[in-house]
């Protein structure tokens, strides 16, 4: 599924969080909201979605914002595509966004059953979301998903590279292959992670498409390849050091 991106972009306009001003009462901490493409994007904008979303239907996501949020110090962005229909952090990874100064953000009713063109919809409106409140470093504006999650945000990321910089594809992952991404360039600037377990059983297909990357000529790709994981999320501290690959900070973490 492709929405074009000179709709895309009209679509979201200047919502992208380097335009955001700070809303008074701005949460922190773990929170729920709900809004609509209308309210999001304004009724024109929000009518090329028709038929994938409807302009006044309800959406909701799940936030998480690091308490020590400063409106001075724009965060960083992770959109998380989940296989399930929650969109809530794993309880661990509070600890990385904070670190980080990353805000997160999950749709949900967005997982697997759902349709790709919905799950799609959702992730790339997920930062107007949360421009509405808080300002965002546009160029740590990140994209992930775990297993069908995972394979969702293989198809957003190399399709929107101007929205997002980076992405972690945590044990699924399509490589495009045929569909080259009309802004191959852009994709070659941005950074991707390929994460995957010894035990998973997407693991030749993550160690496929990373390879697959590199040979369509994007250098800055790491396969993250973990002793004794399978088929699940990865702890903390290995979500941590792919964010750190994303930011461009010297990591441990190797491929094998």
């Amino acid at each position: 599924m492709r929405i074009p991106v000179k709709n895309l972009v009209l679509a979201l306009g200047l919502l992208l969080p380097a335009a955001a001003t700070l809303a008074d009462g701005a949460r922190v901490g773990e929170f729920t909201v709900s809004a609509t493409l209308l309210e999001l994007l304004g009724e024109e904008s929000a009518s090329r979605f028709e038929g994938v979303v409807e302009p006044d239907e309800a959406i909701e996501w799940e936030i998480y914002v690091p308490e020590s949020y400063d409106p001075a110090e724009p965060a960083g962005l992770m959109v998380y595509i989940s296989p399930m229909d929650s969109g809530g952090i794993p309880g661990s990874w509070k600890e990385v966004m904070d670190a980080g100064n990353l805000i997160w953000i999950g749709a949900i009713r967005s997982g697997n059953e759902r349709r790709v063109a919905r799950r799609v919809t959702y992730a790339m409106v997920a930062p107007a979301v949360i421009a509405r409140d808080y300002k965002v470093d546009s160029a740590r504006v990140y994209v992930s998903g775990f297993s069908g999650g995972g394979r969702v945000a293989s198809m957003v990321a190399p399709e929107y590279p101007q929205v997002f910089k980076g992405a972690i594809f945590i044990c699924g992952v399509n490589f495009w292959g045929s569909r080259k991404p009309a802004q191959l360039d852009a994709v070659k600037s941005n950074r991707y992670v390929f994460l995957t377990g010894k035990k998973d059983f997407n693991r030749g297909e993550t160690r496929s498409a990373h390879r697959s990357y590199r040979r369509a000529g994007v250098e800055n790709v790491l396969l993250m390849d973990i002793s004794g994981m399978d088929h699940s999320l990865p702890s903390a501290l290995k979500f941590g050091e792919a964010i750190m690959f994303l930011d461009d900070i010297p990591t441990a973490a190797a491929a094998d």
